[in-house]
């Protein structure tokens, strides 16, 4: 019998562990799925996994496998809001934005099309070969990746203006640093 070969640095403790598991996963998965790969008890894991749904960080889903967790996409995409707005300035978010519209305009001249459900349409023209097919795929994939990030910069823009205007200087770790409190 062959000893397993630790994969987790040895100051990953078992809690960042079954995070680190259970936030990069884009399938719901089980406690002891989760608790295999973050080589953690079942109990271990079930713990750390309903702290992490109390916290808001996970969704717990009931399957006909039992009970299953999965990102919370909510708190994933206002997460990554955050940390855009925390490590860009204005000025790099628009920049970011004009990119982004570039490179649209760019497939929207290329291909002919006015938008991204035309250029999913035009997969089915019959003169394209099977390369153009694959070539307009891998667009259309990009595509709705731009959608997702402008979408995310621009709510980071919404988010840095709004704390602009609340007087905040920045977009600190706790209450008191970001947003007046009352009474």
């Amino acid at each position: 019998m062959t000893e397993k070969e630790p994969m987790w640095p040895d100051e990953m403790d078992a809690a960042e562990r079954v995070r680190h598991v259970a936030l990069t996963r884009t399938e719901a998965r089980n406690a002891g799925w989760i608790a295999e790969e973050a080589d953690v008890s079942r109990d271990t894991a079930v713990k750390y996994l309903n702290r992490m749904v109390d916290q808001g960080d996970l969704k717990k889903l009931e399957t006909g496998d039992g009970t299953s967790y999965r990102p919370d996409t909510v708190t994933q995409f206002l997460k990554e809001v955050r940390q855009l707005a925390e490590s860009h300035t204005l000025d790099e978010l628009t920049q970011e934005l004009s990119a982004i519209g570039d490179e649209i305009d760019s497939w929207k001249e290329t291909y002919d099309v006015e938008s991204l459900p035309a250029l999913r349409q035009s997969i089915g023209d019959e003169d394209l070969s099977g390369e153009e097919r694959r070539e307009r795929l891998d667009v259309i994939e990009e595509w709705e990746y731009n959608i997702e990030v402008r979408e995310s910069v621009q709510l980071a823009i919404s988010l840095k203006s709004s704390l602009t205007t609340l007087g905040a200087d920045s977009l600190g770790n706790g209450p008191s640093e970001t947003l007046p409190q009352e009474g």
